[in-house]
C-alpha cells in the first residue's frame, strides 16, 4: 500500500512539473539522470560525468530514485548510503539546476521516507536534508571546508568525498557471507592464490585491496578451484598497493 501511494505521488510529481515552465529539454534529461542514478545505486564510486550529471539534475534525481527502487529496496545500509551521496550531488551546486528542478519537493518527501530507517544515522539524514533545503532555497552552496592553517596541507575534499563513498562499500562484506556476495563489490587480483586464500581489489579501484580467506563449499565450479557458495571466514581491512600482474 504505501509503495502504490509513494508511486501515486511521484506521478503527481512529474505532472506538476508541467506547470513550472519545464521544456522538452528538462525532461529528455531524466532520461539521463535517471541511468546515473540506477548505475550509482548498483556499484561503489563515481565518475566525473555522473556528477556533471546529478549537480544539474535538482529534484529529477529523487524523482529517478523513487520511480526505480521500491520502498522495502531503499531500506538496506548500502541503498541509504548512496541514495544520500545522490542528494547531495543533485543539490551541491544549486546555480547549475535548471529553475524547473529547483524545488525539492521530492527529495524533501524522500527524506521524511528515510526517517523511519535503522539503516542509516539521524546525523546523515539531518545533514543531507539540511544541505537539499539551504540550498534550493538560498541558491547558494553550503560554505566550503575552512582552509587549511598556515603551514598545514590542504586537503582536497573533492577526492576525499569520492573516497569516502567508495570505501563506505567495503563494510557491507563481513565474514559468513559468500564469495558470491564479495565479487558484487570486488574483483579478482593477479598473482598467487589458492581457493581458501586470496587478493581482491575494489571494481571502481583496483588499489584498493582486501585480502580473503574462505571455507570451502562444495565442489569447485570455476577453473580456479572456487565455488561462488564458498563462505567468507577472514576479510583484512582494506589497503592501498598497486596493482599486481600475472
Amino acid at each position: 500500500m504505501r509503495a502504490h501511494v509513494l508511486s501515486i505521488a511521484v506521478t503527481a510529481l512529474s505532472i506538476a512539473a508541467v506547470g513550472q515552465d519545464c521544456t522538452s529539454k528538462d525532461f529528455a534529461e531524466f532520461s539521463e539522470v535517471q541511468s546515473t542514478v540506477v548505475r550509482l545505486l548498483s556499484s561503489p564510486g563515481y565518475t566525473g560525468f555522473d556528477e556533471k550529471t546529478l549537480n544539474r539534475s535538482g529534484d529529477l534525481a529523487a524523482v529517478a530514485i523513487m520511480r526505480n527502487v521500491s520502498i522495502e529496496a531503499m531500506d538496506t545500509p548500502q541503498n541509504m548510503r548512496q541514495i544520500l551521496l545522490i542528494l547531495r550531488l543533485a543539490f551541491e551546486t544549486p546555480n547549475l539546476i535548471t529553475e524547473c528542478n529547483r524545488n525539492p519537493t521530492a527529495a524533501v518527501m524522500l527524506l521524511d521516507r528515510l526517517q523511519s530507517s535503522k539503516n542509516v544515522s539521524q546525523n546523515e539524514l539531518d545533514n543531507t536534508g539540511f544541505l537539499v533545503k539551504h540550498n534550493a532555497s538560498t541558491g547558494q552552496p553550503l560554505s566550503q571546508p575552512l582552509p587549511a592553517v598556515a603551514g598545514e596541507s590542504q586537503i582536497d575534499w573533492e577526492h576525499t568525498k569520492w573516497v569516502d563513498s567508495v570505501l563506505r562499500w567495503t563494510i557491507d562484506i563481513k565474514p559468513g557471507m559468500t564469495r558470491k556476495d564479495l565479487l558484487r563489490i570486488y574483483t579478482t587480483e593477479g598473482g598467487l592464490s589458492f581457493r581458501q586464500s586470496r587478493t581482491y581489489v575494489l571494481k571502481q579501484c583496483p588499489y584498493i585491496k582486501v585480502n580473503v580467506q574462505f571455507a570451502p563449499i562444495g565442489d569447485a565450479q570455476t577453473p580456479f578451484g572456487e565455488s561462488p557458495n564458498d563462505t567468507i571466514v577472514k576479510i583484512s581491512k582494506p589497503y592501498l598497493e598497486y596493482s599486481h600482474m600475472d
